[in-house]
C-alpha cells in the first residue's frame, strides 16, 4: 500500500482535507473500491494532527488544539462526539521510534 505524506500541510489543510474526504466517503457506495483509499487518507491525516499536538477531533471532522472552542462545539452540536486519538498516538510514536 502507498504510504500518504500530509506532514507538509498546515493544521488548517489537514481539518479542511479531512472533511472534504469524510464528504466523499460518505458519499461512496458501501462496497466502492475508492472507500479503501479515502480511509487510508483519513488515517493518514488523523495520525499527523495526533503528533502534532495535544488535538481534540471531533467525529463530524473538526480539529483543534483549542480546548475552548471543542468545548463549545461539543455543546452547540448535539449528538457530536469527541473521537478517541490515543491508537493514532501510539502509531506516531512508533514511526518516528523507528531507526
Amino acid at each position: 500500500m502507498r504510504e500518504h505524506d500530509v506532514s507538509r500541510l498546515t493544521a488548517g489543510e489537514l481539518e479542511r482535507t479531512r472533511r472534504e474526504l469524510a464528504a466523499s466517503l460518505a458519499l461512496a457506495w458501501p462496497d466502492s473500491p475508492i472507500r479503501a483509499p479515502i480511509e487510508a487518507h483519513i488515517t493518514a491525516i488523523d495520525a499527523e494532527l495526533a503528533g502534532r499536538a495535544v488535538l481534540r477531533v471531533c467525529g463530524c471532522g473538526l480539529a483543534t488544539d483549542d480546548d475552548a472552542r471543542m468545548d463549545g462545539h461539543l455543546f452547540e452540536s448535539a449528538g457530536h462526539q469527541e473521537r478517541d486519538l490515543s491508537r493514532y498516538q501510539e502509531l506516531a510514536v512508533i514511526v518516528v521510534d523507528r531507526p
